[in-house]
């Protein structure tokens, strides 16, 4: 059991990727960690075992600097709690950095067809670290990060809510959700997107829920939604969150919050 969380605006999201997980910690998870992207840098990937706040000062995460970010705060499924199975995990070439909720139900045919191909290294126990070799795998050129996501979650079977960043295009975040509640957090100049509405509460009530099949492609002034299998693009209207909470719609859309 874990929960994610991703922030992509047009200051610096290293506080408010802090506060989200710190908002999604009260679960206690054994882990957690982000990655942020800086254009000039690159990822900046700090991640470590224990509470939220423990971990937060220890690798003093405020001070990264960079306008998008992913964020994990995990209970172990895959794999024993130590620094190198807590997320977000890296692809080899440092190129993408993913967080994970669910289960990679093929994940061990898919890591011993990349080992076989002798060009992917595995720091983890984790079925989630497939998904960002997998990506490096895909991924061409000629190929967007966008085209090779879909080709990518085209191969994972199980249940999962991903969220992943790439420095190949450092202005995007990039999410999905099989059978796993994943939400849209919507402002003017700010995209979320997080497992639990409760991670942008506190900045916006305008969510968008995705539904199982589809992936979305977040950037600061806007987003949109496709569907995996097709790549045809989803409308979806934006929802306002009531303030005292709406169990019958947090049970339909799959929301997770304090109050229901």
């Amino acid at each position: 059991m874990s929960d994610i969380s991703g922030i992509v605006g047009k200051t610096n999201v290293a506080p408010l990727l802090v506060e989200s997980l710190a908002r999604l910690g009260d679960r206690r998870g054994d882990s957690c960690g982000w990655a942020i992207l800086d254009e000039e840098m690159g990822i900046d990937l700090r991640k470590g075992v224990g509470a939220v706040e423990e971990v937060a000062g220890q690798f003093d995460m405020i001070s990264a600097q960079g306008q998008l970010g992913i964020a994990h705060t995990r209970w172990t499924t895959h794999g024993g709690v130590s620094p190198e199975n807590a997320q977000p995990h890296l692809s080899c070439d440092r190129s993408f950095a993913v967080v994970h909720n669910g289960i990679i139900s093929n994940h061990e045919e898919i890591r011993k067809g990349l080992r076989d191909r002798g060009n992917h290294f595995f720091f983890s126990d984790t079925d989630t670290e497939v998904i960002v070799h997998l990506m490096e795998e895909v991924y061409q050129p000629g190929l967007s990060v966008e085209q090779a996501f879909a080709r990518a979650l085209r191969c994972l079977e199980g249940t999962f809510a991903i969220a992943m960043i790439s420095a190949h295009e450092p202005r995007k975040i990039f999410c999905t959700r099989q059978k796993r509640p994943l939400i849209l957090g919507i402002d003017s100049e700010t995209k979320f997107v997080s497992s639990d509405i409760n991670a942008f509460l506190p900045y916006t009530r305008q969510a968008v829920p995705l539904d199982d099949g589809e992936y979305a492609v977040l950037l600061p002034d806007g987003y949109w939604i496709k569907d995996i299998a097709t790549g045809d693009e989803r409308n979806r209207q934006v929802t306002e969150i009531r303030p005292q909470g709406d169990q019958e719609a947090d049970l339909r859309f799959g929301w997770r919050t304090s109050h229901s």
